[in-house]
């Protein structure tokens, strides 16, 4: 049974990175280098690269770390903040066209909810601090504080974006301003701590019901 456990816990990881991988290459070869300003592409790389390196560390060590499933845990929530976004915030502004694409369902639905079963089913009951959450945080806030810093200072141009030279609608300073973006990001950051706490206390109440059986 627990070498069967293993094998699907080893494959999951597999095609999630696979997806991510093959996805983001599609993108790029579709819409060009761009692209890698994207949130999405670069939260489907670090987790594409992270479950490779997961894998690596398994067919050398045998096991995994908790560091490495607390870091597991942080990138889970900001791959789930892509769907999630993508989801609710952007994908009411897509056309059909835009929407019903392989690579547009591998990077906003496949990898981000497949890494968030893979994280829920596999990973260990009891691996996380309870302010792991607000480290975990930190991630989406510096994204958004660095496309902000290169759309106002660099004024890079997005092909086929509205909002360029930034990356996302609630980013874009010159239609929102300041204060603007910052309720947009305070309230995302707010909203992926809030479901990040959510993930750690749903894995410490499963901790504790294995122990009571």
């Amino acid at each position: 049974m627990r070498a069967l456990f293993i094998r699907w816990n080893i494959g999951f990881k597999v095609m999630i990175a696979g997806a991510a991988f093959i996805g983001v290459a599609m993108q790029l070869f579709k819409y060009g280098g761009y692209m890698l300003r994207y949130y999405t592409v670069q939260s489907n790389l670090l987790v594409g690269f992270f479950m490779l390196y997961l894998l690596y560390q398994y067919a050398h060590q045998g096991h995994w770390t908790k560091g490495q499933m607390r870091l597991k845990g942080g990138l889970t929530m900001a791959i789930v903040l892509t769907g999630a976004v993508y989801h609710i915030m952007l994908r009411p502004q897509k056309t059909s066209e835009e929407f019903w694409t392989v690579e547009n369902f591998l990077v906003h639905y496949i990898v981000p909810w497949g890494t968030l079963l893979d994280c829920l089913v596999f990973d260990k009951a009891k691996c996380y601090r309870w302010s792991d959450p607000l480290w975990w945080t930190l991630v989406p806030i510096a994204y958004a504080i660095s496309a902000v810093w290169i759309g106002v200072t660099l004024r890079l141009p997005i092909e086929d974006n509205a909002d360029s030279p930034f990356p996302y609608f609630f980013l874009n300073v010159d239609k929102y301003g300041y204060n603007g973006i910052f309720k947009y990001v305070i309230a995302l950051a707010l909203g992926f701590f809030l479901f990040s706490y959510l993930l750690v206390c749903s894995k410490q109440l499963f901790s504790m019901k294995k122990k009571a059986k």
